[in-house]
């Protein structure tokens, strides 16, 4: 089997059993809060970069259960759209669920590949949140999304990272790595490197920040308006 393939199969396994506990599940690192251990916190930063405005078309690239979604909502406003993207049938069935119980009409969710997926054009922002490390081609993923992007969107991407200094055998002492489908390989691809690359050589204004020993990153760059 290809190599990306190979990793969807990964990807889909470990969430396809955790969609149903995974907001409960990723709320609780919140406990951690006090230690600098932010999951949501970082997450609303990440958003307030893409600078959205009512109406705004968003693309969510690994939306999961839509944890990003309300924090969408308050931005771009039932004018607006939401697109979002994820590999997993059973975390997006959860996501239409949340929408469909909030009235969310602006949501459109889509099954797919983020490497794959025909990304509509001039949207005007593209997000992803703690779903690219798990991706083989995460940069393929970035340059694509890119590509929707209409002069002057924006792009932020918030994922996990493997500082420089740290081996790798002290993964063993996070064990929650595993349980969502980070395990050495996963690490050894270094996809952040991949990520931030890309979007060096494909936007402007990049801005890079590092989170809690350097385990989490934001990187964030904006489409030249000169573009197409």
């Amino acid at each position: 089997m290809e190599e990306g393939k190979d990793g969807d199969r990964l990807v889909r396994r470990a969430y396809q059993t955790k969609a149903a506990d995974y907001d409960r599940s990723v709320k609780a690192f919140d406990l951690f809060a006090r230690m600098g251990f932010s999951i949501s916190g970082w997450r609303r930063q990440a958003i307030a970069q893409l600078q959205l405005r009512p109406g705004d078309t968003v693309i969510d690239i690994g939306c999961g259960t839509g944890l990003n979604f309300p924090l969408l909502q308050e931005l771009v406003g039932p004018e607006g759209q939401i697109i979002g993207i994820d590999l997993s049938a059973e975390m997006l069935a959860e996501a239409r669920q949340t929408a469909d119980a909030r009235g969310w009409n602006n949501v459109r969710l889509e099954c797919s590949d983020a490497a794959r997926f025909d990304y509509p054009k001039n949207a005007d922002a593209v997000l992803s949140t703690y779903v690219l490390i798990l991706v083989p081609t995460s940069g393929e993923v970035v340059a694509r999304a890119c590509g929707a992007l209409k002069p002057g969107g924006r792009f932020t991407v918030l994922d996990m990272a493997w500082p420089s200094y740290m081996p790798l055998w002290f993964r063993h002492f996070l064990p929650f790595l595993k349980t969502y489908g980070v395990d050495r390989a996963v690490l050894e691809r270094r996809s952040w490197e991949s990520v931030q690359g890309t979007m060096d050589d494909e936007l402007i204004g990049i801005s890079l920040k590092k989170y809690w020993f350097q385990f989490f990153y934001r990187c964030s760059g904006v489409m030249d308006q000169t573009a197409g």
